[in-house]
């Protein structure tokens, strides 16, 4: 399980700009003005392959769209350097793009980043926030619509665009249905972004680096687990509903699912556990190594220590609460509402004082819950 890093321890121009939506991510989109006709268009579709955690330790290759994911039309009309002329992100589903400019291009050229809008983006170091780029090929005379085929990410650089759309998941279950943001503390327009720092040439990494740069930093390997991206996006996003706080947490290094740590340990460790077991609709926390530990526990359950200083016991608690079948109605939205309002210094808070606050359960059903895995208040 990854750590959480602190101090102690180890922080457009463009013309005719329009927001397009497409579920639910806003971005900024350059494009020609309504009345004008595209003239020159190039069309594809962008893909990346990746080994995949998910699928156990042989960690198989597979071939994935890129959704959400950042591009830049560039081109030049005449005998120029070539200039940025739209943008716009790949489609939600399918990864499509279609780049177009409003006159024919000697050259042109689609620039795809590792980034998603303005909401989340990967760069290269923390004192080199740039996103990682790579062009397409480029086309020549181009007049009408090209289709550039399946546009793949180059191997180097597969897993920045695995992060990019990884976060995908997360963001469509966000649960804020005021705004664009990530919680519903943020209006459109003033939305916080994600940032996570992955360089291949680094195995170090597997932290949300708090309170320095807030970015999470990634390790050579680390993104072939979404559990991982998402377990380290989960961290940032607490500190998000609370308002960019934290609970002070003690106890916590080393820490492991199923033994003991401290209260503020295994509420963030066993929240963050939960945001990407419950974004991935399973049960488990998947290593980058293909190797996986199940969530799966009760009172006789093996080598596991009890009550609520255990991040597994709080974790697996939070996901039977928001099970299809379980008290808070099918999901977790009522926990996220209620983490945008109040702060939670431990899961005993969480679920003693700032659930009953928030009308939702804490006995019947939610106290069999958590009694199930060994925690009784």
């Amino acid at each position: 399980m990854q750590l959480i890093r602190r101090s102690a321890g180890r922080r457009l121009r463009a013309f005719g700009a329009v927001l397009v939506t497409t579920l639910g991510l806003t971005a900024a989109v350059a494009t020609a003005p309504a009345t004008a006709a595209a003239n020159a268009c190039l069309t594809g579709t962008l893909a990346f392959d990746h080994l995949d955690a998910e699928a156990g330790t042989s960690k198989p290759l597979r071939t994935q769209v890129a959704r959400n994911a950042n591009w830049e039309l560039w081109g030049r009309t005449g005998s120029g350097t070539a200039t940025r002329l739209a943008r716009g992100i790949t489609g939600a589903s399918d990864g499509r793009f279609t780049a177009c400019h409003t006159s024919s291009l000697a050259e042109a050229y689609v620039r795809f980043r590792s980034s998603s809008t303005s909401m989340w983006r990967v760069v290269k170091a923390a004192n080199n926030t740039t996103d990682y780029t790579f062009d397409s090929a480029r086309r020549t005379n181009v007049s009408g619509t090209q289709d550039l085929g399946t546009v793949k990410v180059p191997s180097t650089l597969q897993r920045a665009w695995k992060v990019v759309d990884t976060l995908n998941v997360l963001y469509w279950k966000r649960a804020n249905p005021v705004s664009s943001c990530w919680t519903a503390r943020q209006s459109d327009g003033r939305c916080d972004q994600i940032t996570f720092v992955w360089d291949p040439k680094v195995a170090d990494g597997g932290y949300w680096d708090y309170p320095d740069t807030n970015y999470v930093f990634l390790g050579n390997t680390m993104p072939d687990s979404k559990h991982l991206i998402l377990h380290e996006a989960g961290h940032w996003l607490q500190w998000q509903l609370y308002g960019r706080d934290f609970p002070v947490v003690t106890g916590c290094n080393p820490h492991y699912i199923e033994k003991h740590s401290s209260e503020s340990c295994a509420w963030t460790e066993g929240f963050a556990d939960a945001v990407a077991a419950y974004a991935l609709g399973d049960y488990r926390y998947v290593y980058d190594n293909g190797s996986s530990y199940s969530f799966e526990n009760d009172a006789s359950t093996p080598g596991w220590d009890d009550g609520d200083t255990v991040q597994g016991r709080v974790g697996s608690s939070l996901l039977d609460l928001w099970a299809a079948d379980g008290p808070d109605g099918g999901n977790w939205n009522r926990t996220i509402a209620l983490m945008t309002r109040d702060f939670s210094q431990d899961f005993r808070e969480y679920f003693t004082e700032d659930r009953p606050a928030a009308g939702l359960s804490t006995t019947g059903a939610a106290a069999q819950i958590l009694a199930g895995h060994t925690i009784r208040y």
